[in-house]
This record gives structure tokens, sequence and C-alpha cells, in this order.
């Protein structure tokens, strides 16, 4: 995904209006390892950045594969930025992690808590990608992929498809009350996409639960009590 040539005073200026506010960033070192294979190609435009030619064009749409360099770990990312490229394969980059913060924090959320573990297939992972875009990128409100300063290329094998799909993606996430599902991580890079980064949260110990585990305590320390 290569940046086309726009003003980067503009852009900068743009990406202000929409990115997180940056929260306490700690330097990490992250290895870009691909896309999923075959993703779908989909063809994107952004008015903010560029009013003439697409910013995706007939690119492969979908999840990131990465990992850290100190630990080996590697993780799923998405993209925040389709004006900007990734980078090689296999080459070490140096981010910035912080919390995922800012107006777009509450629908990013919404969206990961409805939608990202249930992601199976291509077109559900090109339109989970697309969804995400539309409510960073869209100048408006975000709930169409096929309009406003973001929207998508009608063209393609499965366009229609995944435009259906992110829509709804973005339906959900907008009506979404429940808890956060997932520990958001925004990692920055001045020249590469920004990407987000999900940590499942642990589901709380039901009441039910906490009295079995503290009976099943107390059996274990009376029966160790000297007779």
């Amino acid at each position: 995904m290569k940046s086309p040539n726009a003003p980067r005073s503009l852009v900068a200026l743009a990406l202000l209006a929409v990115l997180p506010a940056a929260m306490a960033a700690t330097p990490v070192q992250i290895k870009f390892g691909g896309q999923d294979t075959s993703g779908n190609a989909l063809t994107t435009y952004d008015t903010t950045v560029t009013s003439g030619g697409p910013v995706t064009n007939n690119a492969s749409t979908t999840a990131l594969n990465y990992s850290y360099v100190s630990s080996g770990a590697s993780f799923i990312a998405y993209c925040l930025e389709p004006n900007q490229g990734n980078g090689r394969a296999g080459v070490v980059r140096n981010y910035e992690a912080s919390t995922f913060s800012g107006a777009k924090a509450p629908l990013v959320q919404g969206l990961f808590s409805t939608h990202y573990a249930s992601l199976s297939d291509y077109d559900s992972k090109a339109a989970f990608q697309m969804a995400l875009w539309e409510i960073m990128r869209e100048t408006g409100t975000p709930n169409d992929v096929n309009s406003g300063s973001f929207y998508m290329s009608a063209s393609g094998t499965h366009a229609a498809t995944v435009a259906s799909m992110a829509n709804s993606f973005l339906s959900n996430a907008a009506t979404y009350s429940g808890p956060a599902r997932y520990t958001l991580t925004y990692l920055s890079n001045a020249s590469l996409q920004d990407l987000v980064t999900a940590t499942p949260v642990p589901e709380p110990m039901s009441g039910a639960m906490l009295m079995s585990g503290l009976a099943v305590l107390g059996l274990l320390a009376r029966r160790r009590l000297p007779r």
C-alpha cells in the first residue's frame, strides 16, 4: 500500500483529526511477517489524502502478521493508515506502543468486541479492515464504506460482499454497550502505516465459580489442620 503524492502538510493535518492521542508511548521493535495469503484485492479512496487516485489500488486487504523482536511472540495487527506502506517482510522496525485512546476508541473497541473473535475467512477479515478504516478515516459519520470521505470501489469479485459485511460490522460496533473484550494497543511509526493489535481481556470469575473455589480451598485447609 503505497502513499500517493499528496502534500505531507495536508496529510499530517488530516491524520491529526482522526488518529488517537499518544498515551505513554513505549518503544518496541517489531518485524512484519507478511499478509494473510490471498487476501481480497480491493481498491479504496480517501479524500483527506488525495482527491484523485486511490490510496489502495487492487491491494490485498486482510490481517497482517507481525512478531515482537524481544520475545519472538507473533501477533495479528490491522492497519490504521491505508495511505502508508508496511515495509518489506522480515525487516525489524521501530514503533511506539501506546494505549488506544481518543474519540475513535469506543467505536474501535465496539468493532473488536463484536466481531474480532469470529473473523475466519478472507471476506470477513477484509470487511473488518474496511470497517476499521471507515472508523479511522471517515470525516462524517463512519457507517458506510460505500460513500463519504473514505470509501471502497464497488468493482472486484468480493467487493459487494465485503462492503455489506463491513457496514454490518459498523452498525454493530456503534450500538455495542457491553464490556471491553480486548485491550487494544496502538502501534505508531512516522513513515509506515500505524497499527492496532488486540489482547483478550480475561473474563471475570462468576460469583458461583468464586464461591465454589473458596469452598474447595476451605476444605483443603481443614484437611491440613492437625487432629
